[in-house]
């Protein structure tokens, strides 16, 4: 009997145990680096003869799909989903799992070493000292600030727990979560409204939807304090890059920590935001450590074999996939 075949183009050369738990579920894994330019592309290209696809930031659409002959499973190599067509993968019987909670340590790390070197100035400091300047704007303690998170799933917990290390106020809206489970954190459930004009920074911890496209636009960005920072480790598409642009320029807002951008890697208007001396980008980075893509790489590779297996993936996605399957 063949070997199931399983294509990724993640970089999970380190990730020892999810390659020995596909070797040892008698899996074949083929490995291609992603491509510059066209990833979606050579993912499509990849895929006869593909039993499970271990997927990054690939788009995998309608049309990605069509080459798909004998896919069971789309195992998303992290948390967010919105570059699938879940409803695509589920008239086609095939199932889509995520990683949660795998990065959410290592985002909530960067979510604050964004907002650190805004508020402390530590890569403006860094520029000018090695241009011979030693004179570097004040910055905020932080335990002096609030700070208001716009969801609080996994990685925003995580989030949590750092700002009250740092004495910080934290305000949390979430109609997800219960007011119990908030205070109980030690955070204080609030009304978007409310949060906006009360923190000092604003870090977005939601997934992306169509309902919640361009969340932050020119009225959420005038609603929040003056001179307040804005921090994005979630999706590029939840801001509205001119709208941030404008209230960069007119210091309504002191700064931006963008982790993720509209546009990856940055052009157009993405790459104009990203340049103003007031943002602190990175390249979208938020998991990128190694005992998050070994935890992501494992999660993903335990429901590939859950699922070539006859078995229900514990974190899969799409669940009406189930009755097209007849479980």
């Amino acid at each position: 009997m063949s070997k199931a075949r399983v294509f990724t183009s993640c970089e999970i050369e380190f990730a020892h145990a999810a390659l020995q738990l596909l070797e040892k579920a008698n899996l074949d894994l083929t490995y291609r680096p992603p491509h510059p330019g066209w990833p979606d592309e050579q993912t499509r290209a990849s895929l006869p003869g593909i039993h499970a696809l271990l997927a990054g930031s690939e788009r995998i659409a309608a049309h990605t799909l069509d080459q798909a002959d004998s896919l069971k499973i789309v195992a998303r190599n992290g948390v967010g989903f919105d570059k699938v067509d879940l409803e695509e993968c589920t008239a086609r019987g095939i199932m889509v799992t995520n990683t949660p909670g795998a990065m959410a340590d290592a985002v909530a790390d960067l979510a604050f070493a964004l907002l650190l070197t805004l508020v402390r100035q530590t890569a403006a400091g860094d520029h000018l000292i090695k241009e011979g300047g030693y004179e570097v704007a004040m910055g905020e303690d932080l335990s002096a600030m609030t700070l208001g998170l716009v969801g609080c799933g996994r990685i925003g917990a995580e989030v949590v727990r750092r700002a009250l290390g740092f004495k910080m106020r934290v305000l949390v809206c979430d109609p997800w979560v219960a007011e119990a489970h908030l205070k109980e954190m030690g955070a204080t459930p609030a009304s978007l409204e409310e949060l906006l004009a009360q923190a000092d920074a604003v870090t977005l911890h939601t997934p992306l939807s169509l309902e919640n496209q361009n969340l932050v636009n020119a009225r959420f960005l005038a609603a929040m304090k003056r001179g307040s920072y804005l921090i994005n480790t979630a999706r590029g598409g939840l801001v509205d890059e001119p709208a941030l642009i404008a209230a960069l320029r007119s210091g309504q807002l002191a700064g931006a920590g963008l982790d993720c951008q509209a546009s990856e890697p940055p052009t157009g208007v993405s790459l104009e935001l990203v340049r103003m001396e007031q943002v602190v980008a990175t390249p979208h980075a938020g998991s990128k450590t190694l005992a998050a893509r070994k935890h992501m790489a494992l999660m993903a590779a335990q429901s590939i074999v859950d699922c070539l297996e006859g078995r229900v993936p514990e974190h899969l996605v799409n669940r009406e996939v189930l009755k097209r399957l007849g479980r």
